[in-house]
Formats: C-alpha cells, sequence, structure tokens
C-alpha cells in the first residue's frame, strides 16, 4: 500500500514543492516519531505539551520521506504545509487506504457512558465476525489499546484491514477528545449514535459547553443520508437533531421515541423489554440477559443502529438473547458460597450511581472498591464519593492510575465527598 507524495499532496490540499517530491512514494501516516517506519510521512503537531516539529529530526534518521507541518517547518525531506495538521493527517490516512470507511457501514457511537457496552453489542448483532470494532477494551495495534478513540491514521488502517478481510461494518468509540482532535473528521460515518450526556472533562475541554460542543460536532459532519440515533430520553437529544443534516432516529422509554421500551420485566436470566419497533411494527418481548436500566438504553441505541441494516427482528431478538458480557463493563463474578463481585468501568458520578442504585435493589449489603484516577478534575472525586456514601454500605478507597498526582492525596478528596454526604 503506497501512493506518491505528489498525489497524496494535492489530494489534502497541502502547498509543497513538486520539484522535491519527485519519484518519492509514501507508505504511511505517522505522528509518533518514535513508530516511523521507512517510507512514512511523519506528521509533526504541536499539541499542549510537546511540539512535534522538535522530533522532525528523530522521524528522518527512522525513515519518514516527507513531513506534513503547519508552515514555516523545516526538514531535509520535503515538507507539506497546511493550516490544520491533524485534520490533514486523518485526510492523508484516508487517502492512503483509499477512503476504506466509505466501502463499510460505518458507525460511530459517542456519549458520557455506556459506549463500549453499546458498541459491542451493535457487532455482536450485526454478527461480530462480519464487523472491524475499535473500542476501549477491544485489543488495539500499533499500541492502540485502552484508546477509546485512536488516531486517524490506525483508524483507517483498521478499516482498511476490514475490508481486506471481507468485512462489511465498522464500529468505533468517538471520544470527545478523539473529535475534537479531529481523529474521527475523515472518517465517511454511515450512523453516528448518542448514549448519554453528563458533565465530564471540564478540564480537558475547558468547560461543559465545550464539552457537548465536541460531541455535536460529530453529528454537524454526518452526510445528509446519515443516520443520527438518539436517545429520546436525554435533554441533549434536541441539540444533536437541530445540528445534524443527516435522518434522526430515537430510542428510548419516551413516547416520541420511534423504537420504544414500554416495560422492563425482571426475570433470573436478565430482563424481559417490551419493545415498540419503527414504522408501526407490533409490540414485541426481546430478553436481555442482563440487569440495570442503563443496560437497557444500551441495548435499545444497539437495536436501533442494527434496525438500520435492515436484519429481521426476529434475528435481532434471538442475537440480543444472546448477548456476551464485555469486559470490565458490569462484569459478574460468582463464588460458589453466594457471594457476588461485580467489575465496571464507572469513571464519573453519573455511571457510578447508575450501577450502584441497580444493585442496591438486588443486594443487601454493598461494598465498594473505588477510586479516581490522576490528572482528572478534582471536583468529579468529591461527587463520587458522595455517591459511594448514598449507595454503598462499606467504602473501601484504592488507587487507580494516579499518573503524576499523590495516590492518598486524591483519596483525600473522594473521602472528603464521602464525610459530607
Amino acid at each position: 500500500m503506497d501512493i506518491r507524495l505528489v498525489d497524496l499532496a494535492q489530494a489534502i490540499g497541502a502547498t509543497f514543492q513538486p520539484s522535491l517530491a519527485t519519484g518519492i512514494r509514501v507508505r504511511g501516516v505517522c505522528e509518533d516519531s518514535r513508530r516511523i517506519t521507512p517510507g512514512d510521512l511523519f506528521v509533526a503537531i504541536r499539541g499542549r505539551e510537546q511540539d512535534g516539529t522538535a522530533f522532525i529530526p528523530d522521524a528522518v534518521r527512522r525513515g519518514a520521506v516527507a513531513v506534513l507541518a503547519e508552515d514555516g517547518a523545516s526538514a531535509p525531506v520535503p515538507v507539506l504545509s497546511v493550516a490544520n495538521p491533524r485534520v490533514a493527517m486523518a485526510r492523508a490516512a484516508a487517502t492512503l487506504y483509499g477512503n476504506p470507511t466509505s466501502r463499510l457501514f460505518t458507525v460511530g457511537v459517542t456519549g458520557t457512558n455506556g459506549k463500549t457496552t453499546t458498541c459491542h453489542w451493535i457487532a455482536e448483532l450485526l454478527e461480530k465476525e462480519r464487523c472491524a470494532l475499535s473500542s476501549t477494551v477491544e485489543p488495539g495495534e500499533d499500541g492502540s489499546g485502552g484508546l477509546t478513540t485512536p488516531s486517524s491514521p490506525v483508524l483507517q488502517r483498521l478499516a482498511w484491514r476490514a475490508v481486506q478481510r471481507g468485512a462489511d461494518c465498522l464500529i468505533l468509540e468517538a471520544s470527545s477528545a478523539g473529535i475534537a482532535q479531529d481523529r474521527v473528521s475523515a472518517v465517511d460515518f454511515d450512523v453516528c449514535a448518542l448514549t448519554n450526556f453528563s458533565p465530564e472533562h471540564r478540564r480537558h475541554h475547558g468547560s461543559v459547553e465545550a464539552y457537548l460542543e465536541a460531541k455535536l460536532q460529530l453529528f454537524r459532519g454526518l452526510k445528509t443520508n446519515g443516520w443520527a440515533v438518539l436517545n429520546a430520553d436525554d435533554p441533549v437529544c434536541r441539540q444533536a437533531a437541530a445540528a445534524t443534516r443527516g435522518r434522526v432516529l430515537t430510542f428510548g422509554f419516551s413516547r416520541d421515541a420511534a423504537l420504544r421500551c414500554d416495560q422492563v420485566r425482571p426475570e433470573p436470566r436478565g430482563m424481559v423489554l417490551t419493545v415498540r419497533p419503527p414504522a408501526g411494527t407490533k409490540p414485541m418481548e426481546l430478553l436481555l440477559p442482563f440487569f440495570g436500566g442503563y443496560n437497557v438504553a444500551n441495548a435499545l441505541a444497539a437495536l436501533a443502529v442494527a434496525s438500520l441494516r435492515e436484519v429481521p427482528w426476529t434475528q435481532l431478538a434471538d442475537r440480543m438473547a444472546s448477548l456476551h458480557p464485555v469486559p470490565g463493563r458490569a462484569e459478574v463474578l460468582r463464588h460458589p458460597d453466594g457471594r457476588t463481585a461485580i467489575v465496571d468501568f464507572a469513571h464519573n458520578p453519573a455511571a457510578l450511581e447508575a450501577i450502584l442504585a441497580d444493585l442496591s435493589g438486588r443486594f443487601a449489603r454493598i461494598l465498594l472498591v473505588v477510586g479516581c484516577p490522576g490528572d482528572g478534575e478534582h471536583e468529579k472525586r468529591v461527587e463520587m464519593g458522595q455517591v459511594s456514601a448514598r449507595w454503598a454500605q462499606e467504602v473501601i478507597l484504592t488507587s487507580d492510575n494516579p499518573g503524576l498526582e499523590d495516590p492518598h492525596a486524591i483519596a483525600r478528596e473522594i473521602e472528603s465527598g464521602i464525610a459530607g454526604a
């Protein structure tokens, strides 16, 4: 897989000297000089903490044949000058790989909570072997594992490999940071789904308003024949619907929802949902082999997306009854003596409250082990402590990736919320 540098530069609208680019072919696009391989185009991005242009010499030593950067950068190899290297990198990667997302049914799932579970369940409802999946818990390539939304070159390569192996769907998590940093700007989405919205990532985005704007940016970029799948029970639904040029399909308990859940009946195997599909179809009962109201919303979102592929509802019902748990997402571990441990990613007050409220109705006693990561919002830690005290009979504070912060200081902030509850 390669392309002439001249053709690539013209495709992304870069300024360059054609005489210097003659005969050069690009085999890859990469913004991390440590991962450069011979034949790559190195993208030098000025970030919050590092200036990518400082790593141009290292990238060239490792085999970079050209550099993509803002105006004014210099290098011993041809330089493609652009106004926005992040956007240009996304376009360059898409061009190199032949715009693979346009050849797939491509779905982006965003929201504060539920993205990972929803993505995995969409893949199962659409038959997982036919899907490529990019999510927080899916093993990634080239060190991308664990990132909610990997870099644009990694995404485009994932899509290209999906096309090569005959897959027809790409399901990916679209984080607010990934959207704001243009990692998905060259992805040709057929569907963008919003699970829910609550205040989060204030430190990264600067304000709740900026965080919301990042989410809405995904829907503003949706093509006119694409679909915005929105949670009708969330107040942000109207704003997302107004932001998009695409068609809108809503889900939820609201009477206005196109895909509506009328009733939830607990059973030993999970929950039976009475669902009214779109287009006047008669209500039907679907087994969801999980507990929790948050999982009802995740399942409805996944059903709404899968229905756009015109999968028969009888097949969707069978596949939903066989859904698998997602590692680290309300993952249940049972001991023979009856004790139950549940592992969940609940990383903000809304997610923690949702799972604890559900568990309090099913267990007489909750012992909660909880922590907060470093380099995050301090006020969130206090709220996490308040939620913990509200629902758990005993709380054990632990360390959770403190980064450069003192883990004891983080624990004290959570403890202050517990004490004030």
